[in-house]
């Protein structure tokens, strides 16, 4: 097995609606809203977990090919591939849980190589940094408090509820790196697959990204260059 290179996707996520992207409320003090967003604990602002954007990807792709993806899931809800040629297993990688691996399956992973697909957290542009910034005297750092409320079926008393989220038209700069590994093959299966990881930001785009996406919230377009390295 051998390192043939590196496929670079890197570009902006706009959100054309506000994104909620939570964290444990452990983290939340006394007046917080009841579900705050996720921030960088350095600098407070919010930004895109890598994982959050892997993950959707992932389970979009996975609904996306249907079959054994959805049937055969365990219990922790994840597909585990039998055969080191699985797409899903080579881009995203596939760690099968203690309780459950045995030989067969980490020979399956010694053959199936490294995970191809590096996704990095997104930060906000300077652009959309400077121009959040504004709203700070208008309430919240960088981000929106939309109010909610929730009225049960029975009884009609309105619950009303707080959400934190960044606005819509606010810009992320995102990357991610796709590995091309020659597995006897010259590279050819992850040439291939490749294909697979624009289908996932497809997807996406027409999905969402976050919570609450049924309610409006998460709708992003991707703009992204793909570079060879």
């Amino acid at each position: 097995m051998k390192l043939l290179g590196y496929k670079r996707i890197h570009g902006i996520i706009r959100l054309k609606s506000g994104l909620r992207i939570g964290m444990s409320k452990d983290q939340m003090a006394i007046g917080d809203v009841d579900n705050p967003v996720i921030r960088n604990p350095l600098t407070e602002e919010p930004y895109i977990p890598g994982s959050s954007l892997k993950g959707k990807m992932r389970y979009l792709l996975e609904w996306h090919l249907g079959g054994d993806y959805i049937s055969r899931s365990s219990e922790r809800h994840v597909y585990v591939p039998d055969n080191p040629q699985d797409p899903v297993g080579r881009i995203f990688g596939s760690a099968p849980s203690k309780e459950t691996q045995n030989e067969t399956q980490l020979q399956i992973a010694r053959e199936r190589g490294p995970t191809r697909l590096l996704v990095r957290d997104a930060y906000l542009t300077r652009e959309s940094k400077e121009r959040l910034e504004a709203m700070t005297a208008r309430g919240g750092y960088l981000t929106e408090v939309k109010q909610e409320v929730f009225i049960p079926r029975i009884g009609g008393n309105a619950n009303p509820r707080t959400a934190e989220r960044v606005p819509a038209g606010a810009e992320f700069a995102f990357e991610m790196v796709y590995r091309v590994m020659d597995t006897g093959d010259g590279g050819q299966t992850d040439q291939s697959n490749f294909e697979y990881v624009k289908k996932a930001l497809e997807l996406l785009q027409l999905d969402g990204l976050g919570g609450y996406i049924s309610r409006g919230y998460g709708q992003v377009e991707l703009r992204y260059e793909v570079e060879e390295k």
